[in-house]
């Protein structure tokens, strides 16, 4: 019996290899490089579930616009029903929420909660929705792609995102980025 072997790359090592040839091109039509942004959180179930007891419908609108509030509602017998809401659903939005904080990279003051919002689509995946101080963060910073995934089971909710800054259009006489300037 033959074993095979495997090689694991790391995330770094398969977006690297994936923009290699994006950069070349980016670069020959006058673009500067693109970089990569990856923020990942996970949260215990139960965290958010003592919040929405203590604090009920002050925690939910505190945090999440009226789109994920509907996208977390469940029956009353559902397992990990607090008070109406999903609250798996919930910690997978929230940390959802955490990991494009720290795709932003804010100094100082962070994005108001419900300026992140966890889409659900009508295909059922979810992407991200960046409203005004998180969507301020993003333009800032070049960001002009988000992608987002969500995960729960029981106890532990996680997502993962991952955010694409462009550095703009190389201005040819400046040899500076065209801050500003949308093509």
């Amino acid at each position: 019996m033959s074993s095979a072997r495997y090689e694991v790359d790391s995330a770094a090592t398969l977006a690297s290899r994936l923009l290699d040839g994006v950069e070349e091109r980016r670069s020959q039509a006058g673009f500067g490089p693109t970089q990569l942004r990856v923020g990942m959180d996970v949260i215990a179930v139960r965290e958010v579930a003592r919040s929405l007891e203590r604090f009920g419908g002050r925690y939910v609108e505190r945090l999440f616009t009226v789109h994920e509030m509907a996208t977390c509602r469940c029956a009353a017998d559902t397992v990990g029903n607090v008070r109406g809401y999903s609250t798996e659903r919930l910690a997978a939005r929230f940390a959802a929420k955490e990991a494009a904080i720290k795709v932003l990279r804010p100094i100082g003051a962070r994005p108001a909660w419900p300026s992140i919002e966890v889409h659900r689509t009508a295909g059922g995946w979810c992407e991200l929705r960046l409203s005004r101080s998180a969507a301020t963060l993003a333009r800032q910073a070049g960001i002009d792609q988000l992608a987002v995934s969500l995960t729960h089971e029981a106890e532990v909710a996680g997502a993962v995102v991952v955010g694409v800054c462009n550095q703009g259009r190389m201005d040819a006489d400046a040899g500076q980025t065209g801050a500003g300037r949308v093509e």
